[in-house]
């Protein structure tokens, strides 16, 4: 019996000590990443990458949701729908799409549903490529883009009957101030849909806070949060209803598919003369694929609702 009680206690010591290391990682990473993150740095590397995006993933530039062999486009889509049935997105509903890259989930909301959408980036470059490909397909009576800072989602108001948010928190720093802007944009009754990367919680080691850093400093994001942050920024300013699913072992063959195009000649000559911030950002393709794959990094699909009256 005390042989296991101090077996008990070294294994508590140990992931004790492995969270207060997490903690140190993580404010080295907060202080180390942040002015690399900055709003310009984001903006500046859409404007700078985005048709680049548009040529190799097509117009949705987020992960794919794979079950049953799906084409990268066919699982793209695929996570588009699996989140519009889970927030049950009405037909005709006005939609917020924060971080709309090159507006595939606007237009598909647009196209499919009916929906009233205005999608917002913190790139020109992304805003005129998606007006151009509404305009294209006939859409811009429905589906609308501007140039919006995230971190201002407070100025809008209680307008919309859906927020829709997919692979955009993870650039910005306050991401508890973010939530509780999505719920304020929403109308009484509406649904927050929201897909993100997530760091592990509770972290396994070190060695994982190191990964997570390592993803973070070539995508830009200033920290990743846990899903039990999420849900719980969610609860605190008033949402309910809160669904949180972790899809992971569906969404990270994405980065299979990343890692064949950048190994094309074509893609390696190009990468040869780029800057050192692109080539750090696809250097960090390999990182999102082992801290996947080790447990150091995670991808959850959240809904939550505003309650009415």
């Amino acid at each position: 019996m005390r042989k296991r009680d101090g077996e008990a206690r070294r294994k508590s010591y140990h992931v004790e000590a492995a969270r207060r290391a997490m903690t140190k990682e993580e404010e080295l990473q907060e202080i180390a990443i942040e002015d690399h993150a900055s709003v310009d740095s984001v903006r500046d590397h859409y404007d700078r990458l985005s048709a680049f995006y548009r040529a190799l993933w097509g117009e949705h530039i987020h992960h794919g949701y794979w079950e049953d062999g799906e084409t990268p486009f066919a699982a793209q889509v695929k996570l588009v729908e699996r989140l519009a049935a889970r927030a049950r997105v009405p037909p005709n509903a006005s939609v917020l799409d924060v971080g709309c890259g090159l507006g595939g989930s606007s237009l598909w909301l647009a196209r499919n549903l009916g929906c009233s959408v205005l999608g917002l980036s913190i790139s020109p470059v992304q805003v005129a490529l998606a007006t151009e490909r509404a305009r294209a397909e006939k859409l811009d009576d429905r589906a609308r883009f501007k140039v919006f800072d995230a971190n201002r989602l407070g100025l809008l108001g209680e307008t919309f009957d859906v927020v829709w948010v997919i692979e955009c928190s993870e650039h910005l720093a306050d991401k508890a101030r973010f939530i509780l802007d999505c719920a304020r944009a929403l109308k009484p009754g509406g649904a927050l849909a929201l897909c993100a990367w997530l760091k592990a919680d509770p972290p396994a080691s070190p060695g994982h806070a190191r990964l997570v850093t390592e993803v973070c400093r070539g995508m830009l994001c200033p920290q990743l949060a846990s899903a039990r942050d999420y849900t719980g920024w969610m609860r605190a300013c008033g949402l309910e209803r809160i669904e949180a699913e972790d899809i992971t072992r569906h969404v990270e063959g994405t980065w299979a598919r990343c890692a064949s195009i950048v190994g094309r000649p074509e893609i390696k000559l190009m990468l040869r003369a780029t800057d050192e911030r692109t080539r750090r950002f696809v250097e960090s393709f390999a990182a999102i694929r082992r801290a996947y794959s080790v447990g150091a990094m995670a991808y959850g699909m959240f809904t939550a609702w505003k309650m009415e009256g």
